[in-house]
């Protein structure tokens, strides 16, 4: 809890290991999977792994494992962003245990999480492009599917994790949400909101996706990555990382919320459940407007198949995650409703405020709002008071 409130991290981060897939990917697959190694023959973190001859992510850039190991002189005054910097050495602890599940929890621990739903930090490039072997994704999601179950089962009842789907051929990715949601324990699926091979979250393709989302009551998170081969804006700001992450986190995500409202996901998949993760969420209410500027004049013409308002579906079916710090939070949750609204910590990355976020939120708006905001997961992933109750006897017994 945090000061006596319940909290759900909706969107915290592992660092998977660099042998991951010399230990778990189908030994057909490996020649095709190239992991960056050290001077002593090992895999290391770092360089981008090379998948059928071209590296995961087309972003070079390697701050998030730029940390130093001690704190030094922080130079900024800026508090949006003063807590995340490396020199602060926050993270000292996780480094030294290698980013194990004793560390999760202890980050846990350090921001009074309850419960917490576990997102990855290379696989969000890892199938993130056009043309790749459908095979070949869903034997890297496989094998990252294992791993991140047997780190949930450190703690199962305060680690939950989303699978990774092999989006390259929507049956195989229904299969590996179903074999992840009743065989390992997944609370739902990531989903990066990039257009894959040619089509995009309206497309009539997702639909058996979608449907096995709402037969499994299960969540769909969608989550950005800035330097992914599909996200156009490597085209349109090239080398420059500044631009492409401003850009990415929020615009694809209103691409992917615009398609989903108009394009009619949300009037036949009623009862799917999607989160906006990472990408704050001051966007959305404006978004919404503007979509409801249009809805007369367009509705009957372009999109007769909808029975409700853009606001409407959003209430029902969307929430968006906050990190706490926004000036804006309490002005969002005035116009889309803060039970609608969720927060990530995104422990560990370099643009995180762990572990000051829970914190933030607390001294940013009035109690009665953050309770929801903290929470809001919950509802995102079907939590109940069950699992909160199982999770306390978890942190009682050290776990």
């Amino acid at each position: 809890m945090k000061d006596g409130l319940r909290f759900v991290d909706s969107d915290m981060h592992i660092m998977e290991p660099p042998d991951l897939f010399d230990r778990y990917l189908d030994a057909a697959f490996r020649p095709r999977v190239v992991a960056p190694i050290g001077a002593d023959g090992k895999a290391k973190r770092g360089a981008p792994i090379v998948i059928d001859g071209l590296p995961a992510s087309r972003d070079a850039e390697m701050q998030q494992y730029r940390k130093r190991q001690r704190p030094g002189v922080t130079h900024s005054t800026q508090p949006l962003s003063g807590s995340r910097l490396a020199d602060t050495g926050r993270l000292d602890f996780a480094q030294e245990r290698n980013y194990d599940p004793e560390a999760q929890v202890m980050g846990m621990e350090m921001e009074g999480v309850d419960i917490a739903v576990l997102y990855p930090t290379t696989g969000l490039s890892l199938i993130a492009r056009d043309g790749l072997d459908p095979r070949l994704s869903l034997a890297l999601c496989q094998a990252y599917n294992n791993w991140i179950s047997e780190f949930c089962g450190y703690s199962p009842d305060r680690l939950k994790f989303v699978a990774m789907l092999p989006v390259h051929d929507v049956h195989l990715a229904c299969r590996e949400l179903v074999r992840c949601v009743r065989e390992l324990g997944a609370v739902g699926s990531f989903i990066r909101p990039n257009m894959i091979n040619g089509r995009f979250w309206h497309s009539n393709s997702w639909d058996p996706l979608y449907t096995v989302h709402e037969d499994l009551d299960v969540t769909w998170g969608f989550h950005e990555g800035t330097g992914a081969w599909n996200s156009h804006f490597n085209d349109l700001y090239g080398e420059n990382r500044f631009y492409r992450h401003v850009a990415s986190h929020w615009i694809e995500m209103q691409q992917a919320l615009v398609a989903m409202i108009v394009g009619g996901v949300f009037e036949f998949h009623p009862k799917l459940r999607v989160g906006f993760l990472e990408a704050q969420n001051s966007w959305a209410p404006g978004l919404l407007s503007r979509i409801e500027w249009d809805y007369p004049q367009y509705r009957e013409t372009h999109a007769p198949y909808l029975a409700l308002t853009p606001k409407e579906y959003f209430r029902r079916n969307c929430w968006a995650a906050v990190e706490g710090s926004e000036p804006e939070i309490e002005a969002t949750a005035g116009l889309i409703g803060a039970d609608r609204m969720c927060i990530s910590t995104d422990y560990p990355h370099f643009d995180s405020n762990f572990p000051h976020v829970s914190e933030n939120l607390m001294k940013n708006v009035p109690r009665e709002i953050a309770a929801e905001i903290l929470k809001g997961g919950a509802a995102l992933y079907g939590l109940t008071e069950e699992h909160f109750k199982n999770a306390d006897a978890a942190r009682a017994a050290g776990r």
